[in-house]
């Protein structure tokens, strides 16, 4: 099972991403998010075009320690963001998967 999870600011967004930038949040964020994901756990993430979501997609692990993940992550530990996690059965990526009925 992947995890889709979705961040959202808990604040007014400027205020949010400036109070980030000046206490360093903004840069643990980044370097927590290039240990997750040379752990293998990110599988990739990135912002919503008018960066009013942040979207992070974890790999193969148990629902309880993406929750973990996401409460350890800088900006949500720091209180500028909130998430929520959608369970993700992914059946096709890349065009890799099963794009035929099965028979019977």
């Amino acid at each position: 099972m992947w995890y889709l999870t979705v961040h959202r600011w808990r604040a007014d967004q400027r205020t949010a991403i400036a109070g980030a930038i000046e206490d360093g949040t903004l840069a643990r964020h980044l370097t927590w998010m290039r240990e997750q994901q040379i752990a293998g756990r990110v599988l990739m993430a990135g912002p919503s075009p008018d960066r009013t979501l942040g979207i992070i997609v974890f790999g193969h692990l148990p629902e309880e320690i993406v929750h973990e993940l996401c409460r350890s992550e800088p900006m949500v530990a720091a209180g500028h963001r909130a998430f929520e996690v959608t369970p993700w059965d992914v059946h096709h990526v890349l065009g890799i998967g099963q794009f035929e009925l099965p028979e019977g």
